[in-house]
């Protein structure tokens, strides 16, 4: 017979949405449990960018000194054409480029600071459903198979997310999931902004390269691209040839590489499913809440992350646990972000013909209407408004 823990919420999955929603639920005295497979401090393969809204809830939780201090403060985005113009997107607000080996360790401690308890190096392989409400999950620990009970669990375990599978709400439309590589370099020059290579050898895939955490010169480099339009190079014959050709890929080659390149699966908002049901809620990448476009995923899963953690707060308080109840999670959502993914979209399109590309970023050189238009649409989709 396994052995039996209970708890109040189960949180499954320790990056910056299950820490966040455990350190929400535990301040105001839940008895939540925070678990996830690997133990921290561990790398997660990202563009590490924790946007203004991200930073947000970083503040609130009492976790902004530390990010600060390991983190890169960036002005907003450097974008630049096909024809290799360029141009800047200044950003309102405080924005971070910080590793998530140290960024996730970092809001991990801060749930158990504000109260969760935490386990990791454990695997959570299905979830206990009894009577048609999610009850718990089933997870092996310490070389002990044991079912882990609560009244509510919270599904942040990612992009492959076994919750979301468990429960049969894993959507995988090639038009809404991207695939993304990426690896560190060091002594790259740069700017202080987030730059996006909309290169004519990698569309409609784009380059990026972010400054990252607190030495300078450190670069996180990687590309993102959409496998509708996933052709038969690899990811990384893609940045060879962006480095070979494009004048701000050339500098990678004086610089030195400090990491193996590494790859994830990208799930987009616009094919995001309800991410509830009896018992249970998905945020973040379990919940396939990234911003198209731009692939941003660490906003989404902590702004997910308070919603859910408040959606569950009144279910604790109204003993209801109900797929009735735990709409109002999904409700939250859709009012939060269907504008956003909805205005997005709409430059994605766009920015999949080269032509377009050049023309919006000579316009937005030369009209400052239309600049104050663009600047307006993206980051109305990384705020909280």
């Amino acid at each position: 017979m396994n052995k039996i823990i209970e708890r109040d919420v189960i949180v499954v999955g320790a990056g910056p949405g299950g820490s966040t929603c455990a350190a929400y639920l535990a301040r105001e005295g839940v008895d939540v449990l925070l678990m996830d497979k690997e133990t921290f401090p561990r790398d997660k393969t990202c563009g590490d960018s924790q946007a203004e809204v991200t930073m947000e809830h970083v503040k609130e939780l009492g976790a902004y000194e530390e990010v600060k201090k390991a983190g890169y403060c960036n002005k907003g985005f450097l974008l630049t054409s096909p024809d290799y113009s360029k141009a800047y997107l200044d950003a309102p607000g405080e924005r971070y480029t910080t590793p998530r080996r140290i960024f996730d360790n970092i809001m991990k401690n801060t749930a158990i600071r504000c109260g969760a308890e935490m386990i990791e190096d454990c695997w959570v392989y299905d979830v206990i459903k009894e009577d048609g409400q999610v009850k718990g999950v089933k997870a092996k620990y310490q070389g002990e198979y044991i079912e882990f009970r609560s009244k509510i669990v919270i599904g942040a375990d990612g992009s492959h997310s076994m919750v979301a599978k468990a429960i049969g709400i894993f959507p995988d439309n090639p038009v809404c999931t991207g695939a993304g590589l990426r690896c560190y370099y060091e002594n790259v020059p740069m700017e202080k902004y987030l730059e996006i290579h909309f290169d004519q050898n990698v569309l409609p895939g784009y380059i990026w390269v972010f400054p990252s955490g607190n030495r300078e010169g450190v670069a996180n480099v990687g590309i993102g691209i959409n496998l509708d339009v996933y052709d038969s190079k690899t990811l990384k014959e893609y940045i060879d040839i962006f480095i070979e050709t494009s004048p701000y890929g050339k500098r990678l080659k004086d610089a030195r590489q400090i990491s193996e390149w590494k790859g994830w699966r990208l799930p987009t908002g616009p094919q995001a499913g309800e991410n509830y049901d009896a018992g249970v809620m998905l945020i973040g990448d379990a919940g396939s809440m990234i911003l198209p476009l731009t692939g941003e995923g660490i906003g989404p899963a902590t702004e997910t992350a308070k919603m859910a953690a408040d959606t569950a707060l009144d279910a604790l308080k109204a003993n209801d646990f109900s797929a009735e109840f735990l709409k109002a999670y999904a409700d939250k959502r859709h009012d939060t972000y269907d504008i956003k993914y909805k205005s997005i979209m709409t430059l994605d399109d766009v920015f999949r013909n080269p032509q377009n590309i050049n023309g919006i970023v000579k316009r937005y050189n030369l009209d400052p209407i239309f600049k104050e238009e663009v600047l307006k649409q993206m980051f109305f989709a990384h705020s909280k408004k």
